[in-house]
């Protein structure tokens, strides 16, 4: 059985344009009695823009950014293979960052890639966090999209700092690491989010102080603060992950 319950992986992390990474001060990765395998861990969001609204109210929402921030990563096995080659008891795998990641890419940016012990996945866990780099767009945030509500330019931003975990698919292609290489993708549906969410209305952002912005944040000064909650927790249920 291996005698750890967290370990810290040194990562191989791809230089991306605009994209701030920290990795773990470990100079190696831990040595594996069962063998190891590579993962690649990626995030993207997708949104294809509609024409949506209530009655005669129609709202046009296109978008130009959506950037988040992960102060961590955590995987979480069900179980890691052993030296006698049988699954042991769980473990988890932390990946320190902070990761800040603008996730409306053509394709997922991958922000990370490690080796890890063979195994069988079972959860990946990342933890919004305020980005603390005060030459960031995304400083004392932890989310911002930013684009146009019908042609007006608007933000919306939160500060939320919460731990999400994701269930990985059980059978799927990519759960078990296996000496092999394999991928994973965070997926946020902003299309469900912003099209097909009955709790998400951008027709009702206001411009309230008349700056020619529309804010939307957890205190910003338009007046737009319930649907700033109401978008962080729609943003928070349509969280996937895919096997790449």
């Amino acid at each position: 059985m291996i005698p750890f319950k967290k370990i810290a992986i040194s990562m191989f992390v791809f230089g991306l344009a605009g994209v701030f990474v920290a990795c773990s001060n470990d100079d190696d990765s831990p040595g594996i009695p069962g063998g190891e395998g590579r993962l690649a861990i990626s995030a993207r969001a997708t949104y294809n823009p509609m024409m949506s609204g209530q009655g005669q109210k129609t709202t046009i929402v296109e978008l130009s950014s959506f950037r988040v921030n992960f102060s961590e990563i955590e995987l979480e096995y069900d179980g890691i293979i052993d030296e006698d080659n049988m699954y042991g008891s769980e473990d988890d795998i932390e990946l320190k960052g902070p990761f800040e990641i603008e996730l409306l890419s053509p394709t997922p940016v991958t922000f990370a890639n490690i080796l890890l012990p063979n195994g069988r996945l079972e959860e990946i866990e990342f933890e919004f966090e305020k980005n603390a780099n005060p030459q960031s767009t995304l400083f004392n945030q932890s989310m911002r999209m930013e684009g146009t509500i019908n042609g007006a330019p608007f933000v919306f931003w939160h500060d939320f700092e919460e731990e999400i975990e994701v269930e990985f698919e059980e059978g799927g292609e990519h759960t078990i690491i296996l000496n092999d290489e394999n991928g994973i993708t965070i997926d946020f549906d902003l299309t469900a989010v912003l099209d097909a969410t009955p709790t998400v209305d951008l027709s009702s952002a206001v411009d309230g102080n008349g700056n020619g912005i529309i804010e939307i944040g957890p205190n910003d000064t338009d007046g737009n603060q319930a649907l700033a909650q109401a978008m962080k927790q729609a943003i928070k249920e349509q969280i996937d992950l895919l096997d790449d």
